[in-house]
């Protein structure tokens, strides 16, 4: 059985801590910004936080932060409020929003900014700081830290950012102020995501993925002679999509909308992993159907720059094809003798004897975790979906 873990959501504005959740659902995740959090509260008379009280505190637009084991997993922002009344007088609040990167997917960046020459940390906070949203850009490893509850120092220095100036020199009207900074972060080569923060700011994590670390978790599902299954996995799934995976990319280099292009000017790129069984697990057939990709490049002025942004088509669509998501019950691990909670950007160890390949060999292998969603209700219990794909599965390169 695991081990229940204390879950708190407290508003931002009158620090006020719920302690009358009836059901909570919060989405973490290095791939996809502005994750979804839901928090369900019942009607009471008699806790700290009492129907009046709830209603009195409650603020559209005021944050929240979500923690477990009084560690925050997520800051974010009320964006909706819903109460429901039977006619039994029992009465349901809930409270729903995304993590601090939604309002920035969902608003526009200004356009008379000026990033040219800004380091990418003055960039970023140029960006955020007319919606509201004071930036603070942490690396990987601390955020690892702050979301899984581990030991101070147990971490690896993690990757260093760069410091080149911003080359872009203004956002375009009516473009994201997300889509404008993940287009900055892109180019330099990282992955950017939200982590968590106690001090009202907004966790900016820019790194690539940790594929060096050790296993920090174990999933298990383990079948006997007879097929009895064993290990901690509730539910396990391998997906496998080759529906949005190019096998081929063309990027045309030196041209501009409605030119025509030359294949003099072209540079191509086959995607080799659809041909790699160690990616594929045999699940992909020798002879592969056409899937091609012509992009017409507006900012490759060489072959070679060209060829690094085929290779980037191939790597952003390669992400998806091999995932496997397994839930759990509880919210964390005991790891070298510590509680742990379950983080993005931590590698797993897998092994499930029902997801076996073509030649009949279960899955065993090292996984990086990309999502997690904690799930709790009173009735039910706690689980965890976590969502996780093979080492090396996503490349990130910088533009030259």
């Amino acid at each position: 059985m695991a081990a229940t873990h204390p879950v708190s959501l407290t508003l931002g504005t009158s620090s006020t801590e719920i302690d009358v959740w009836d059901r909570y659902t919060v989405s973490l995740s290095m791939l996809r910004a502005g994750q979804p959090w839901t928090f369900s509260m019942w009607r009471s008379r008699d806790r700290a936080t009492t129907w009046e009280v709830l209603n009195r505190r409650v603020r559209l637009f005021d944050r929240v932060t979500l923690a477990i084991d009084g560690h925050p997993q997520l800051t974010g922002r009320i964006e909706a409020f819903e109460r429901h009344a039977s006619g039994h007088d029992e009465c349901v609040a809930v409270l729903s929003g995304r993590d601090l990167a939604g309002p920035a997917q969902s608003w526009d960046a200004d356009p008379t900014l000026a990033l040219r020459g800004l380091a990418l940390d003055d960039a970023l906070a140029a960006i955020f700081d007319p919606l509201g949203l004071t930036v603070r850009v942490t690396p990987a490893a601390a955020a690892r830290e702050v979301q899984g509850a581990r030991r101070p120092g147990a971490h690896s220095p993690g990757t260093q950012r760069r410091r080149s100036p911003i080359a872009l020199a203004h956002p375009r009207p009516g473009e994201k102020a997300w889509s404008l900074a993940e287009s900055i972060v892109r180019r330099l080569g990282f992955l950017m995501w939200v982590a968590p923060r106690t001090d009202g700011t907004v966790g900016i994590v820019v790194d690539a993925p940790d594929y060096e670390q050790q296993p920090a978790y174990t999933f298990e599902r383990r079948l006997d002679a007879r097929g009895f299954g064993s290990g901690n996995i509730l539910d396990g799934a391998e997906t496998f999509s080759v529906r949005e995976v190019p096998t081929e990319v063309s990027v045309y280099t030196g041209t501009v909308r409605g030119a025509a292009v030359s294949a003099r000017s072209r540079a191509q790129e086959n995607n080799a992993g659809l041909f790699n069984a160690a990616v594929t697990r045999g699940f992909v057939l020798d002879t592969l159907q056409a899937q091609p990709r012509h992009v017409r490049s507006e900012r490759a002025r060489t072959l070679q720059a060209a060829q690094k942004e085929a290779q980037r088509v191939i790597a952003d669509g390669m992400q998806d094809f091999h995932r496997y998501t397994c839930r759990v019950q509880g919210h964390g691990q005991t790891v070298q003798g510590q509680p742990r909670l379950y983080a993005v950007n931590t590698v797993a160890r897998v092994h499930d004897d029902l997801m076996i390949d073509p030649d009949g060999r279960p899955l065993d292998a090292p996984f990086l975790i990309t999502d997690v969603e904690f799930s709790g209700s009173r009735k039910e219990g706690q689980t965890t979906t976590l969502t996780m794909v093979p080492l090396g599965s996503i490349v990130i390169s910088p533009e030259t």
